[in-house]
């Protein structure tokens, strides 16, 4: 299980996330388990990986970003 924390510019829509993360998804080969809860700006992910099998942390935060980018293109992201 790997855990990942982002803080968005400003609050996007959770199901429309979803969605954009859902198509991106079907664009990458790294189909995993990823559970998102939406607070405000922040956004707490769980990836549920084996330790063996983790999600490179720079390709997990380039397809997030991109899934955000396709919603609102000046969304900026830090990460936390």
């Amino acid at each position: 299980m790997q855990r990942f924390v982002a803080e968005l510019s400003k609050p996007i829509d959770q199901a429309a996330f979803e969605k954009s993360w859902e198509s991106g998804q079907a664009l990458t080969e790294t189909q995993k388990k990823v559970d998102f809860v939406f607070a405000g700006c922040r956004v707490s992910m769980v990836v549920h990986s084996e330790l063996s099998d983790q999600w490179p942390s720079t390709g997990f935060h380039r397809t997030f970003s991109a899934a955000v980018q396709r919603l609102d293109r000046v969304c900026s992201i830090r990460w936390l």
